[in-house]
């Protein structure tokens, strides 16, 4: 396995290990739920949100890599209610987002397919300059950009989760 695919990897596991603490007592009824404290509601991002979004990314990754992302892509109706720009809306009758199920099962299964894929990825990829030239100044390789995405991006959506947990009087997982 190349060393980048390694670390990756690593980091990708670990994201993927909080994510499962940080879903372990979630009910249904509140994952696609805003927060309310005093009758005023939160603006936060919720579960469903945070993961639907995440399960967006595994195939990008591929693809980036020059794999076959598609096999791995999230519902096509994903990238309409969570893509980056999209706003988070309270679902309280459970119309607007998918069920949780079915977005944990998006979430996790595109990230282990991703994950079973790395090992098979050169290093010399990784070294590659990111094909997106406006993101190229902040992330200037496939490996910069695959770094970010697996683990700082992951990172700061479940520390989203985290404090929307809080919200809702569920502990900490840590």
């Amino acid at each position: 396995m190349s060393h980048f695919a390694q670390d990756i990897s690593a980091a990708v596991r670990m994201g993927l290990g909080l994510s499962e603490l940080l879903l372990k007592d979630v009910k249904a009824e509140i994952f696609a739920r805003k927060p309310t404290i005093g009758g005023k509601t939160i603006e936060a991002n919720h579960a469903s949100f945070n993961f639907g979004h995440l399960a967006l990314y595994p195939s990008r990754w591929l693809t980036l890599v020059g794999l076959d992302g598609a096999k791995i892509a999230a519902p096509a109706n994903f990238s309409d209610l969570y893509a980056a720009g999209k706003e988070c809306k309270d679902d309280p009758t459970g119309k607007i987002y998918p069920a949780m199920d079915v977005v944990k099962e998006a979430f996790f299964s595109s990230h282990r397919a991703a994950l079973e894929l790395l090992p098979t990825i050169a290093d010399s990829v990784f070294l590659a300059p990111n094909p997106n030239e406006k993101m190229r100044e902040r992330l200037p390789t496939v490996g910069a950009t695959m770094i970010f995405y697996g683990a700082s991006h992951m990172m700061m959506h479940l520390g989203q989760v985290s404090t929307w947990r809080r919200c809702f009087g569920l502990g900490s997982v840590m």
